[in-house]
């Protein structure tokens, strides 16, 4: 059996969960995580989303924000920067706690706890990742997923090859598609 797949009739692996949050948000002309669409900042909304599956939040940010949200140990730094959310990926599965690690991006203003569930909902001793299909174009939404620790290693290999499409590791795997409730849950927000 793979490396961190979940043996039958063992329990999973814990949940940790990430929220993506250290861009540059250089389309959006401001820090994305920061932005208020309801009544909490996006890096608040993330994280309150993951509590509610179980998943104690950590988040891939900047010296800057973990300073200015004061979120202490549960800041992830990148240690090899400026590949974007790949870096982010890295900085967390390198950390080697033996999670699976429920990861979304900050900039989804439209999914809700029901959604992660679901992928929480999906795990199986037979799957290393669990992501949602979008509709429109047909691929893998690596930033609203569900990463084994099977999964992870696949990356960090990938990203030790120069690799950092999260995308193209999470097809080489045994992946699990589901279909969102709507289309709009996997619209991230990258411009005004």
């Amino acid at each position: 059996m793979p490396r961190g797949r979940i043996p039958h009739g063992h329990s999973p692996a814990p949940l940790c969960g990430l929220v993506l949050t250290g861009g540059a948000s250089s389309r959006m002309g401001r820090d994305k995580a920061t932005i208020v669409y309801g009544v909490e900042p996006q890096w608040r909304v993330a994280a309150e989303l993951l509590r509610a599956c179980g998943a104690d939040p950590f988040w891939s940010c900047t010296v800057q924000q973990a300073s200015d949200w004061a979120i202490g140990d549960r800041a992830l730094l990148d240690l090899v920067p400026a590949h974007g959310p790949a870096s982010g990926l890295h900085a967390a599965f390198s950390r080697g706690t033996g999670c699976a690690w429920l990861v979304i991006g900050c900039d989804y203003p439209s999914l809700e706890a029901q959604d992660l569930q679901r992928l929480v909902d999906a795990r199986d001793a037979a799957v290393d990742a669990i992501s949602y299909r979008n509709p429109e174009t047909h691929e893998v939404e690596p930033m609203i997923a569900l990463w084994e620790p099977a999964a992870q290693q696949r990356f960090l290999q990938g990203f030790d090859r120069g690799e950092y499409s999260a995308r193209h590791v999470l097809r080489r795997g045994a992946l699990r598609l589901l279909e969102p409730r709507s289309p709009q849950l996997l619209e991230n927000r990258n411009d005004r």
